[in-house]
């Protein structure tokens, strides 16, 4: 027996059909449809991010909708006739109560179905604008253990007291290198299939974004953070965010370490297809120490001798709150 594609969509509209058929039959309750909706719409799940909106004006769509015609459903014999006989008394004034109520909630409805529209479309100009992840740059002899910063890097780190983030850690090369020589740290790193070898052999490595990951760090909790290869790529907007979350997670005399390229290295054919596709420029050595010193850290920065990329130190002085 050969197994057949099934066309959901052709399903969905079956069902449908069917549902308009039960309804114009009068096989459907549309008071008792409407409670089993409400009722679905109470437990079921919202969606998530933007579709969750979608999910709560299902449940507006099913309350706006007022009965004017009461269940006369009852267990004692004259309450049935009792029911029956007060509805059809006051069924005029139920039934204009109804009206302007089912009126006003429609509007509401409305309403609130076109701001759903416009976030929709609010969503889709962002998404022109922005990057699902941060952008790693990798060039070759530049990021791994016999590159010329490294040793300047783990000087630094050293002296660091306390839990280090290395991001787009890769194959978990420096997150090892710091442990090896005594320190606490650990990786992340948002390509897929970057750090799973690397997981193996026991190091503490996460497949996260940058920025994500540091808006769910606790504020002070990291003594430091090495960037190498991320900086480049992030957008001028996301700059500053990404500025904000690092003085945020770092303590109050945390380290910041940038490696990053020197954007007169990349210029013509030596740009990276990667900064092209972002539309991204990398930011100067002495932009990087302007911005950061404006933030209260003490900045040293050393440059390649062919000048191709740069380091960035930058220490949060450990001032203290008076107690």
């Amino acid at each position: 027996m050969t197994e057949q594609s099934v066309d959901l969509a052709q399903v969905q509209a079956e069902i449908d059909e069917e549902v308009r058929n039960k309804r114009e039959s009068g096989a459907f309750d549309l008071a008792k449809e409407q409670e089993l909706e409400r009722a679905f719409l109470l437990f079921a799940p919202r969606q998530g991010h933007t579709g969750a909106i979608t999910a709560t004006l299902r449940g507006v769509d099913a309350a706006v909708f007022v009965d004017p015609v009461a269940p006369i459903t009852s267990n004692r014999p004259a309450g049935r006739v009792i029911k029956k006989t007060m509805r059809k008394a006051s069924f005029w004034y139920f039934n204009w109560l109804a009206d302007q109520v089912t009126r006003a909630f429609s509007m509401i409805a409305v309403a609130l179905h076109l701001v759903e529209d416009e976030l929709e479309q609010v969503n889709q100009r962002l998404d022109l604008v922005t990057i699902d992840t941060t952008p790693v740059l990798e060039r070759p002899g530049r990021s791994t253990s016999t590159s010329w910063w490294v040793p300047l890097a783990m000087d630094t780190l050293s002296q660091v007291q306390g839990r280090v983030l290395i991001a787009a850690c890769g194959d978990g090369w420096l997150v090892k290198t710091v442990t090896d020589a005594g320190g606490d740290a650990y990786g992340i790193d948002a390509r897929p299939g970057k750090i799973q070898k690397a997981q193996l052999h026991g190091l503490d490595l996460r497949e996260d974004d940058l920025i994500d990951h540091l808006s769910h760090v606790a504020a002070l909790r990291l003594a430091g953070v090495v960037l190498t290869g991320t900086t480049e790529g992030v957008f001028i907007t996301q700059r500053s965010l990404l500025l904000d979350r690092l003085e945020e997670v770092l303590s109050v005399d945390g380290t910041l370490i940038i490696h990053a390229q020197h954007p007169d290295s990349m210029l013509g054919d030596e740009i990276p297809p990667m900064l092209d596709f972002v539309g991204a420029k990398p930011m100067r050595p002495g932009t990087w120490s302007a911005v950061l010193e404006e933030r209260g850290f003490e900045v040293t920065t050393t440059i390649a001798d062919d000048g191709s990329d740069f380091l960035v130190v930058a220490r949060r002085p450990g001032i203290l709150n008076d107690a």
